[in-house]
């Protein structure tokens, strides 16, 4: 006779299953094709109020410490371009790691076009991303993209260093 897990057991999994998801996220990062002269680096960090030196409320961004259902995860890509070269068409893209929902609006870089996609494959801009469901084609929502793509319109100068970023939720 199979034994049920209990709810302590379940949690257990599931946070463990959050930590490999983050981890995945960490190891799989962003990918950007481009002479081989650009280093990716992806973070993942979580934000954190504090009391400033002005005795006001400020926010901070901290290393991720445990991942918690329902907390968001700021994933940061820094790009830097260790060749001696300018670097034309820069393109970095990121999956949303498994067990993670993307937070609607919150992918940003400076210089950059933003496009989604639902299948990890095709990317296009928000409004015209669809997905179907019970074999109707309707415009996709922020929850279903499965991967976020950077299109840098300016070239990197030789030693230069750039970032994108999005949220995405704990499940």
């Amino acid at each position: 006779m199979k034994s049920r897990a209990t709810s302590d057991e379940r949690r257990a999994v599931s946070q463990k299953g959050l930590m490999a998801a983050v981890t995945l996220g960490l190891c799989l990062s962003a990918s950007a094709r481009a002479q081989n002269c650009i280093e990716l680096t992806t973070t993942a960090e979580s934000e954190q109020q504090y009391v400033n030196e002005q005795g006001k409320k400020a926010t901070r961004l901290v290393p991720l410490d445990k991942p918690v259902p329902g907390s968001e995860v700021v994933w940061t890509i820094t790009a830097k371009n260790t060749c001696a070269k300018a670097v034309e068409h820069v393109v970095i893209a990121n999956p949303v790691p498994e067990h993670m929902t993307y937070v609607a609006s919150s992918a940003m870089g400076t210089g950059t076009d933003i496009t989604y996609s639902v299948d990890g494959k095709e990317f296009k801009a928000a409004a015209a991303l669809t997905s179907t469901h019970d074999g109707a084609v309707q415009p996709a929502k922020p929850d279903e993209y499965r991967a976020v793509r950077w299109s840098y319109a300016a070239s990197f100068a030789p030693g230069s260093t750039a970032f994108v970023r999005y949220r995405a939720r704990v499940d």
